[in-house]
């Protein structure tokens, strides 16, 4: 059944965090029972106790689970959910909530009235809410990131890494088809394929607050995405997909590791 609104988790060892998020995800859907929707959570090689905490929601939220054995990035976790979305609009959020999900119904509005085709929250655009800062350390390599990208790709995005992004669902399911960024630089491959394509790309402050436990390492990821944005504007220059740093990946749409639970 096609569902209104399509929310992605993607999720790598979550479980100390996910719990939180899926609890005030249902406190958001009771808010608004008139809206079908589904929350899409992808296990991304979890090797703890992930899996049994998302399905101890399988009763309180219209949820469905993908789960493999292998650890593939962030990037191939969130193209599993889209790959298996129906949402009219589709999310992809943190496990951690830092964004949180009310902010879902406020990004959507401009890809429903017709002005956008993806909103990019944001914890650097105008009406942004930081409740509480990253380190020192990260907000500089944050924003030296952001400069890069923006330089190296011809992004306008202030900010393309905040974990919660906005979709069309038809556009988002035939855009991430063609994504081989399998890493956390698939944020840049997205945004610079939909600059390519001519897409409405909106940038809107969100509220975000800093959350213990990133799986994300300043110095080692960093370098890895800094390398990975002259991947992406080299594949896209050749419209071929990369290697190494963004690897052709399977079809995720015909996986036979896709399980819905029950309702």
């Amino acid at each position: 059944m096609d569902m209104a609104r399509s929310i992605i988790i993607p999720a790598f060892n979550e479980e100390g965090r996910i719990g939180t998020t899926l609890a005030s995800i249902e406190r958001y859907f009771a808010q608004q029972p008139q809206d079908k929707a589904e929350v899409i959570v992808v296990c991304d090689g979890c090797r703890d106790r992930t899996e049994g905490t998302v399905k101890a929601f399988s009763q309180r939220l219209p949820l469905r689970l993908v789960s493999y054995k292998r650890n593939r990035g962030k990037g191939y976790a969130v193209r599993r959910g889209v790959a298996v979305s129906t949402g009219r609009v589709l999310a992809f959020m943190d496990a951690d909530g830092a964004t949180p999900v009310s902010e879902f119904g406020r990004l959507s509005r401009p890809i429903l009235s017709g002005r956008a085709d993806i909103v990019v929250g944001s914890r650097r655009a105008r009406g942004a809410k930081v409740r509480q800062q990253q380190s020192l350390l990260r907000q500089v390599l944050g924003r030296g990131f952001a400069w890069h990208a923006q330089l190296v790709l011809g992004l306008k995005i202030r900010d393309t890494q905040c974990g919660f992004k906005v979709f069309d669902g038809e556009l988002a399911r035939d855009l991430f088809r063609d994504l081989s960024c399998n890493g956390f630089a698939f944020d840049l491959e997205i945004l610079a394929r939909a600059r390519q394509r001519g897409l409405r790309v909106l940038e809107q402050g969100v509220e975000w607050h800093e959350r213990p436990g990133s799986s994300v390492h300043p110095f080692r990821d960093g370098l890895r995405m800094l390398s990975a944005v002259w991947r992406i504007r080299a594949d896209l220059s050749t419209n071929k997909r990369g290697a190494g740093l963004c690897p052709p990946p399977g079809n995720p749409a015909t996986s036979p590791l896709i399980a819905s639970l029950p309702q």
